[in-house]
């Protein structure tokens, strides 16, 4: 599956929907609850390194990703922010690889994709740029260019049932502060 984020497509394999490309495994180390806090804390790690203020588009869902009678849960959240960055596109997007690393993601690396216009360094977790997701669904897609953020994140695969609409871990959106 093709996610664009931006102008920039990023190939993800992931477990948006339950057909072919559904996650091989779900991470049972993790519960429904845990997986969302997860996605939130690789969030607030990105914002740490490009600012609080300012994102946009923001697309949280819960998406079913179970196999037959199996009940399986994903969170995804996805943000544009287009405002300037605190230092240059390589060296924000090197200190969010370096955010990554500190909550237990490291791996995570700057690359470059020059195919895209205007060239610009991305971050590809946990398999590189468009190498797609680890097993479970998890990964974890960012690219900056001036004054440009993006940042796409497929929670991991777990078993459970995606919270109700309405509720704590799925609010509405007048639920919202």
């Amino acid at each position: 599956m093709v996610i664009g984020l931006g102008i920039a497509p990023f190939l993800f394999v992931g477990c948006a929907d339950t057909g072919s490309r559904a996650p091989s495994s779900q991470s049972t180390s993790m519960t429904v609850a845990q997986s969302h806090q997860d996605v939130l804390r690789v969030f607030a790690a990105v914002q740490s390194v490009v600012g609080a203020d300012g994102w946009e588009d923001e697309q949280p869902a819960w998406d079913s990703c179970g196999s037959g009678s199996e009940d399986a849960a994903q969170y995804t959240y996805s943000a544009t922010r287009k405002l300037p960055l605190p230092g240059t596109p390589d060296e924000v997007t090197k200190r969010v690889a370096a955010a990554l690393a500190k909550i237990d993601y490291a791996g995570a690396r700057m690359q470059h994709d020059d195919t895209l216009t205007p060239p610009r360094p991305v971050i590809g977790y946990p398999n590189g740029y468009n190498g797609g997701t680890a097993a479970d669904g998890f990964g974890v897609a960012f690219q900056a260019y001036d004054s440009y953020a993006d940042l796409s994140i497929y929670g991991h695969c777990v078993p459970g049932k995606a919270p109700r609409f309405g509720t704590p871990l799925n609010p509405r959106p007048t639920d919202l502060p």
